[in-house]
């Protein structure tokens, strides 16, 4: 059918731009958004007449009836003068008739069917006949229904899509990246975006390639009574606007005019990159100064060795929280605020002492009740207005700071996932400049090394400021403790390092994670010079497989010494992991077991082999992470993408009884690790530790002992991944004054033994 999340893009050999929707235009931006989507600029966006509809689509209602047409156009050859040519379908059992021969015209053949005739046929297929015996194809761009045992294509009718679903634009082929190297190459000074001194209002923005730039000021939201200002260009590329008036709390936009390769100059309206508080995706934006910042003194984070993550999602938490919370407040920043002073909230009995927000920029939602995990950012520096209470009036910024305190108080840090590595529709920066601001390949095409399309041009001095200038502004202002850079391989070693040196100049002890890879390649081994921590994959992977498969023992026990990232310096170089929000959950990774059959609940084997994992990742060096939920065994029904699923993204809470001496268990790894015994796995140096591995008669069984050359200390570690009862052969040393520190399926008594499918944790005297 052709169809992706609306609509269908194309362009036909004339260079005219096509939209088809999937159902009948109400009115919204649809139209635009696909074509952004599409990594293409369009303007002159026009819903076609119904001639032109039926023409390429074979259909369109006019006047109460259906006219089913056959463009001169859209065919591949002409039907021989004088045979008839007919409409078959599902609506007549696809036998021609003379009520639906068509009538030939100027244009083509057509046929006039009443409404009664298709009022049965919600969709359907059809195709035009000729009597000589050939089938007319629909035509090759417009969306058809293809039979996938054929690969027929039919024509394809619905009663949602009755002509306005076709729309005509300008494609737009901009100055590319060739004539913006000199200003790619140059970084910009001073600061940009609002600010109000008391005496002027001031407006600046960075666009040295724009043939025109103006601001337009509203009095409300609505853009009603617009103000329109002419800005004025400097040397520096940057455009700016002063007034005597202050125009704090007002809104405002930007429209941008731009050079056209091909035709006249082109115009655009696009929210301020530096806006720090937004309406909605599409704006306007909020004119708010820089807001001081909101607490006397920074929290200090714990260090990177002491840290426990844990991923969340703001409304994930929320859906089904045991908290008096209204359903506006289920999907803003305050409602989790209120969460977090609650005695019953997740995140404070998890244990946990950093968490990881996923996006809360500026985002794609088209409304507030949509359902994002919002990497796809349309502003750096403004909190999500669809988490907001109010969005109009710049209220955000206090319900934000608000929530981070709230955080604060409860023990954790705030690491935000911060993407800036591609940008969202409508991509406002795009249409600044799209030479300047996005990465092209050597044909001027947008790149997709992010899988989202429209990728920043990280490399480029002016992207770089913007960074580093949003990550400075969440510091400052909201005081978060550091960032989880999503497809972090895309910013780059250079970048990740200055971003690095800015930061600590600010927070000394911030919090730097970052994926290593994007659909480019990965990081270099020259991130070991950084105090980055990156996703290990080869973590999730190789755990996966030992409590899953039985198999890989070598290299777990290699990730319990030292880590399996060779190019690190220390083991705190990598987030250990089993599940994040993307990708499979764990429970949903052992469905393919074969104890694991129809049955809905979770078999006892899989639950067992899931503790063991996640036992040995929180004893391994590193920083732990886990997925909220993932300590009563969440999952996604099997689901391997839900971006937009809010219900089954939504924690169940009453999973914390059905699996509660799953949930204690890995509850009370996290207050071990975090404890003093629990330095072994923080500290893992080899200056304290001497380390011993014991047999056992199951080669897959881990025995490994830490004897401490600084005190009397020693810990035993036994992990059967098994069905099968297993000895482990210990020195009557290593058995004297055991104590279970933590266990699944163990007690003391396991001391010489690994009972199927256990984990054990001793203290020994």
């Amino acid at each position: 059918m052709s169809y992706q999340r609306g609509g269908k893009v194309w362009i036909d050999g004339s260079g005219c731009g096509w939209v088809a929707l999937e159902e009948d235009w109400s009115g919204g931006l649809l139209p635009e958004d696909l074509v952004a989507e599409a990594g293409l600029i369009g303007v002159d966006f026009k819903l076609v007449d119904h001639g032109t509809r039926a023409a390429m689509g074979g259909y369109a209602k006019v006047d109460n009836r259906w006219l089913f047409f056959l463009s001169h156009q859209s065919m591949e050859f002409h039907p021989i003068k004088g045979v008839p040519v007919y409409l078959l379908g599902d609506f007549n059992n696809w036998k021609c008739a003379p009520r639906y021969q068509l009538t030939e015209t100027a244009d083509g053949w057509g046929a006039w069917i009443n409404l009664e005739i298709l009022e049965q046929f919600d969709q359907c297929e059809f195709k035009f006949f000729s009597g000589e015996g050939r089938w007319m194809e629909p035509h090759e761009h417009f969306p058809a229904y293809i039979q996938e045992e054929t690969s027929i294509r039919n024509s394809w009718f619905h009663q949602k899509r009755t002509g306005r679903d076709l729309f005509s634009f300008r494609l737009i082929k901009p100055q590319g990246s060739q004539g913006a190297e000199k200003w790619a190459q140059t970084r910009p000074t001073g600061s940009f975006g609002f600010s109000y001194d008391g005496s002027r209002s001031s407006f600046r923005i960075f666009a040295p390639r724009a043939e025109n730039v103006e601001l337009f000021v509203f009095n409300n939201p609505a853009k009603t009574k617009v103000q329109k200002f002419a800005m004025e260009i400097s040397e520096d590329g940057s455009w700016s606007f002063e007034s005597q008036e202050n125009l704090s709390g007002k809104h405002y936009q930007y429209s941008i005019t731009q050079k056209d390769n091909r035709e006249a100059p082109y115009t655009k309206e696009i929210i301020d990159p530096y806006a720090r508080a937004m309406v909605g995706r599409n704006g306007p934006a909020v004119a708010l100064n820089l807001p001081p910042r909101g607490v006397d003194e920074k929290f200090n984070p714990p260090s990177i060795g002491d840290a426990v993550v844990v991923e969340a999602h703001l409304r994930d938490l929320l859906a089904h929280a045991s908290c008096d919370l209204t359903d506006a407040e289920r999907l803003e920043f305050g409602g989790l605020t209120r969460y977090l002073q609650s005695e019953d909230c997740y995140l404070r009995k998890l244990g946990a002492n950093v968490v990881e927000l996923q996006p809360v920029h500026e985002f794609d939602a088209r409304a507030k009740e949509d359902y994002h995990w919002g990497y796809m950012p349309v502003n750096f520096f403004s909190p999500a207005s669809v988490y907001s209470n109010n969005p109009t009036d710049g209220s955000v910024i206090q319900e934000f700071s608000q929530l981070v305190k709230s955080f604060h108080d409860a023990g954790l840090a705030v690491v935000l996932d911060v993407v800036y590595n591609h940008v969202g529709i409508p991509p406002h920066l795009m249409h600044l400049d799209m030479g300047i601001y996005c990465l092209s390949d050597e044909k001027g095409n947008l790149t997709n090394f992010s899988g989202c399309g429209n990728d920043l041009r990280c490399e480029a001095e002016p992207v770089k400021k913007l960074i580093i200038d949003s990550l400075i502004y969440w510091v400052e202002v909201f005081d978060v403790d550091g960032f989880r850079f999503d497809l972090g391989e895309l910013l780059g070693f250079e970048l990740l390092s200055e971003i690095e040196l800015e930061l600590k100049k600010i927070k000394p002890g911030i919090l730097l994670f970052a994926e290593p890879w994007s659909f480019r390649g990965r990081l270099p081994s020259d991130m070991k010079q950084t105090s980055f921590a990156l996703w290990s994959d080869a973590c999730r992977e190789e755990l996966l497989n030992y409590a899953k498969n039985e198999s890989g023992k070598d290299l777990v026990v290699k990730l319990l010494t030292h880590g399996l990232d060779p190019q690190n310096l220390t083991p705190y170089q990598s987030v250990n992991y089993l599940e994040s929000h993307d990708d499979y959950s764990l429970v949903d990774r052992f469905r393919d077991l074969a104890v694991w059959q129809d049955q809905d609940t979770i078999p006892d084997e899989v639950i067992y082999r899931i503790m063991v994992a996640m036992g040995l990742l929180m004893l391994a060096p590193g920083v732990p992470m886990i997925s909220a939920g993932q300590d009563f065994l969440r999952h996604k029904n099997g689901i391997r993408n839900t971006y937009t699923m809010g219900e089954v993204n939504a924690l169940d809470y009453k999973l914390e009884q059905t699996y509660a001496s799953e949930c204690r268990f890995i509850r009370d790894l996290i207050k071990l690790r975090l404890s003093e015994p629990g330095r072994r796995s923080r500290s893992a140096g080899a200056d304290e530790w001497e380390i011993h591995s014991f047999s056992s008669d199951l080669p897959s069984v881990i025995a490994m002992g830490w004897k401490s050359l600084k005190t009397l200390e020693k810990f035993l570690i036994i992990a059967n991944p098994t069905t099968q009862k297993s000895n482990v052969n210990l020195p009557d040393s290593w058995r004297i004054g055991p104590k279970l520190l933590a266990g699944y399926r163990s007690n003391n008594s396991d001391i010489g033994q690994a009972i199927p499918l256990s984990f054990s944790w001793f203290s020994l005297s």
